[in-house]
């Protein structure tokens, strides 16, 4: 065997024929050919992907700087709510249970600094209920359960003990117009009237200074004042309350949020609120009939809320028609990849029609901003309904019914 591994080994190298060299020489031709072909494809190929990746990153990175813009302006937004309940905590100062949070201004009373405790009965009052005139005042515009509440103040009263009830007709103008008269009023006068709506003694917006709205209650007599209102309103109460301690003046300002935003800090639910809602639905399902009964329908309903929109949730949440609900403590786009419009673009294709639920405050960072102020003091807000009517029309190419 080592003999044979020797000759083998030994054995010279034969060069192969030109034929097959040349058959040889084609096949590496052809593959060298092919490799380069293939490398041109590789390379297009890492073009395109790597195209492809940039892409993905910059959309990425334009969606980390939006979601990074939505959480700054939140984080604003709770820093502004922050300090605005801190101010609110430095500002309002309780006295004792027993006086239903009222504030003394003479010596004899003294009084522990609370947060905030519920109202209701109590062991002890300050004044001497044959001595009080109470008179009770509704200001701003008209709100379901205004009766209802001035029936309860009124009844609340006399079984306290107080007779001398009176109402001051249409806001504070009833403190300077001498055409307007006191309304009497008692149980018997007040017994039905929650059957009714409106407000049985007048709204309106505005009205004297402050100075000759106190003139006028230290003329009557009046020492407990019930002012049931709003912002403005509210704002004109507490001016009300000031010039009396100024003056010296017993004079209790018990003031009533009347809202149907049911937006007033550490109240469990405002007046007119519940009406609100139940009645919302009736405008949200008349747009849903509409639109789903348009070709490529879209019902948009606008309902109140400056500043919150718990209207626009409850009814939303309660109706189960509505597809978006736009509320003024959530931002959002009307453009883009998360904007509304591309929403209602793809309800459109797949329902073939959408109902939009909007608060009036909402959107107003994306609407042209006015000085403009109503009679109460308020700003006049952007008709934000409008506005996302008339981009629908332009964009989404549907019909659009505002109610």
């Amino acid at each position: 065997m080592k003999e044979m591994q020797a000759i083998e080994t030994s054995q010279p190298t034969v060069a192969p024929p030109a034929k097959h060299s040349r058959q040889l020489g084609a096949q590496l031709s052809g593959s060298m050919s092919f490799s380069s072909q293939m490398s041109n494809e590789d390379e297009e190929m890492s073009r395109t992907t790597l195209s492809a990746i940039r892409a993905k990153e910059e959309e990425i990175e334009k969606n980390k700087m939006e979601i990074r813009e939505r959480v700054q302006a939140q984080l604003g937004r709770v820093e502004e709510e922050t300090k605005r309940l801190a101010l609110i905590r430095e500002v309002i100062s309780y006295s004792s249970p027993t006086s239903a949070g009222a504030e003394c201004i003479d010596s004899d009373c003294s009084w522990v600094e609370q947060r905030i405790h519920r109202a209701g009965p109590r062991e002890k009052i300050y004044f001497r209920p044959e001595q009080v005139k109470a008179a009770i005042i509704t200001c701003g515009g008209l709100c379901p359960g205004l009766n209802d509440v001035i029936r309860h103040i009124v009844i609340t009263l006399e079984i306290y003990g107080v007779k001398n009830i009176v109402g001051i007709s249409f806001g504070y103008k009833g403190f300077s117009d001498k055409d307007l008269t006191e309304m009497p009023l008692s149980r018997k006068v007040v017994q039905n009237i929650h059957l009714s709506g409106g407000s049985l003694l007048g709204v309106s917006r505005g009205g004297p200074s402050v100075s000759e709205i106190v003139d006028s209650m230290e003329e009557r007599g009046i020492n407990m004042l019930f002012v049931l209102g709003g912002n403005g309103t509210h704002a004109g109460a507490n001016a009300i309350h000031n010039e009396c301690r100024k003056r010296k003046m017993k004079v209790a300002v018990v003031g009533v949020p009347k809202t149907i935003d049911n937006d007033i800090l550490h109240m469990d639910k405002t007046f007119g609120f519940d009406t609100a809602v139940e009645e919302a639905q009736r405008a949200i399902n008349s747009a849903y009939i509409e639109a789903h009964s348009a070709y490529h329908g879209i019902g948009i309903v606008k309902l109140m809320g400056r500043n919150s929109g718990f209207i626009a949730m409850q009814a939303s949440l309660a109706s189960g028609q509505v597809d978006i609900c736009l509320i003024p403590e959530v931002p959002f786009n009307i453009h883009g990849p998360n904007g509304v419009l591309k929403h209602m673009k793809y309800l459109i294709e797949t329902k073939g029609s959408a109902v939009i639920c909007v608060a009036e405050g909402a959107g107003q960072n994306l609407l042209e901003k006015t000085n403009a102020k109503d009679a109460s003091g308020n700003t006049i807000l952007g008709d934000f309904g409008v506005h996302i009517r008339q981009e629908a029309y332009e964009d989404v190419s549907c019909c659009v019914i505002l109610f």
